[in-house]
């Protein structure tokens, strides 16, 4: 059985903290439309688009995405990053 990334229906899209997405998706890959900035111009909050286990899963989905995107890994440095 092949996993692939989840695509988030565009009815689930809700503005969220970063913090709040790395808390309701622990240990995955995530891949953010930016909605706002901290005032040194890093992403505060997003709406969610994608989300993995594996950035691999998520490459050829990312590609077709446009917008002011972040993609990264919500778990901490010490997991085991696919």
């Amino acid at each position: 059985m092949k996993v692939k990334a989840k695509v988030i229906k565009t009815q689930e899209l809700k503005e969220l903290e970063i913090q709040e997405i790395k808390e309701r998706y622990p240990k995955q890959w995530v891949t953010v439309n930016i909605t706002e900035k901290d005032v040194y111009g890093f992403p505060a909050k997003g709406k969610v688009l994608l989300q993995a286990s594996s950035i691999d899963l998520m490459v050829d989905k990312i590609k077709s995405l446009q917008g002011d995107l972040y993609t990264f890994y919500t778990g901490s440095i010490d997991d085991k990053v696919e």
